[in-house]
This record gives C-alpha cells, sequence and structure tokens, in this order.
C-alpha cells in the first residue's frame, strides 16, 4: 500500500466511550473508525460535505470489525486506514488499531456506498473518486459475500423510538446507533468481540425500532421498524 494512501489519528480512550469493566465499548470503537474514515476522506478531496453539494452522501453499507483486546480507559490508540478498492457501487475501506507497542487490538473492513440524496438509492462511484484511489490492496480481513439470514423468532429483543441525537448529518439514523440497538437486545451476561453487521434500509425520526437477537444456529441480530416491519440491518458474530 502507498504510505500516501494511508491515513491515522491517535485517540484517548475517553469515559464516555468505556463500560462498566473500564474499557473501551465496541460501539465506541466503531465511531471512532467513522470519525477516522471521514477525516481521510477529507484530506482525500472526496469528503461528505463536497458529496452532498452535489445531492450525493456517503453512507455505510457493511462492516465486518474484529476486536483483540478492548482498549483500557485512558489508554492512547491509534488507528490506520486506507482505501481499498471495491467495485463500481461499493468502495472498501481498511482500519488497523493498534497500541502504544504497536501491537494490533482490532481491525476492520468496510463497505460503502453512494446514495443519491433525492432519491434515497445507490449510485455508481463517480470516476473522479475512483481514479484517485489505490484499487486491489491488501486488507486485513477478507473481502466476502456472505449470507445475512432474518431473524424469525428471537431470544430476545428491545425496543426504541428514534430521536433527534440518533441522527447524523444525512438526516437518518448513524449507523453507530444501529450497532448500540443490537448489542443491546443480548442478554446481560454476554460482551461481543466481533460482528459483521449489514446496513440495508434507513431509519429517520419518530420511527419505532425492535432489535432482535437469537443464538441459534449462531448469535444473529436483526433491527426492524415496527410500523412495516421492514428489515433496516442484519448481523451476526464471526
Amino acid at each position: 500500500m502507498p504510505q500516501q494512501f494511508i491515513y491515522e489519528e491517535e485517540f484517548k480512550i475517553r469515559a464516555s466511550e468505556i463500560g462498566a469493566d473500564k474499557k473501551a465499548t465496541l460501539a465506541a470503537i466503531c465511531s471512532l473508525l467513522q470519525e477516522v474514515a471521514g477525516n481521510h476522506a477529507l484530506q482525500l478531496e472526496f469528503d461528505i460535505t463536497d458529496l452532498q453539494q452535489q445531492k450525493m452522501t456517503w453512507v455505510l453499507h457493511r462492516l465486518n470489525i474484529q476486536i483483540h483486546r478492548f482498549p483500557d480507559w485512558r489508554e492512547t490508540i491509534t488507528i490506520k486506514t486506507w482505501p481499498s478498492g471495491g467495485d463500481g457501487l461499493r468502495a472498501h475501506r481498511d482500519f488497523l488499531l493498534l497500541d502504544e507497542s504497536g501491537h494490533t487490538v482490532g481491525k476492520s473492513l468496510s463497505y460503502w456506498l453512494i446514495l443519491d440524496m433525492d432519491k434515497r438509492r445507490p449510485i455508481r462511484i463517480p470516476k473522479d473518486i475512483l481514479q484517485n484511489v489505490p484499487r486491489d490492496t491488501e486488507h486485513v480481513l477478507p473481502v466476502t459475500d456472505p449470507a445475512f439470514e432474518e431473524i424469525g423468532n428471537s431470544e430476545h429483543s428491545n425496543s426504541f423510538e428514534v430521536r433527534k441525537t440518533d441522527l447524523d448529518l444525512n438526516e437518518h439514523v448513524n449507523n453507530v446507533r444501529y450497532i448500540e440497538w443490537a448489542l443491546s437486545s443480548m442478554p446481560e451476561d454476554k460482551k461481543l468481540s466481533k460482528i459483521d453487521i449489514k446496513f440495508i434500509a434507513e431509519a429517520v425520526l419518530g420511527d419505532n425500532i425492535i432489535a432482535e437477537y437469537t443464538s441459534t444456529p449462531k448469535e444473529r441480530f436483526q433491527i426492524k421498524r415496527r410500523s412495516d416491519e421492514a428489515v433496516l440491518a442484519l448481523a451476526h458474530a464471526t
């Protein structure tokens, strides 16, 4: 990978980013990944605010993340990221999380789409973006296309109403909130360190949401809108 395409930032884990065990939560780490991705896109001159001026925007389509060790409160970590190819519709971005000794504590592969803001539908990635990022680069996790199965009968579930504080600059629920909802549907004695989540549809202000969990045949999650039972996101432990 050419060094000019690798971006990195340091973060000190804050009290607002930890759980009762004094370690960073999975959702907090995902939020940091989102921050780093946005900052790098700005540097590469295809920032979300630039796209929005053309009635387009970035949306996260899928996130596969594996945490080997959850960072401690006040620990400093470095997140490295780089664009890593894709196809005409999806752009890949990799992340590597390192501790102060340079040891890998986590890694993630993300899949992004560009959305037409008027039609609210994915469109092909503009050529000027594709031409300015490397193709066929190495990945920290393999590029896959697994089946994401819907849940028929859940073992645990929670419900939520979408609030203003759940929305992001695309005026829909931020992807990190979906992850928080999914994890909240797990039994309290469980903690997940690896998840692969696919974002299928938008949730907006006022929507009533159901987050569901099952452990059979493997740990799976489902986010639905109550009014029409539309599936908004599916995930499974990896």
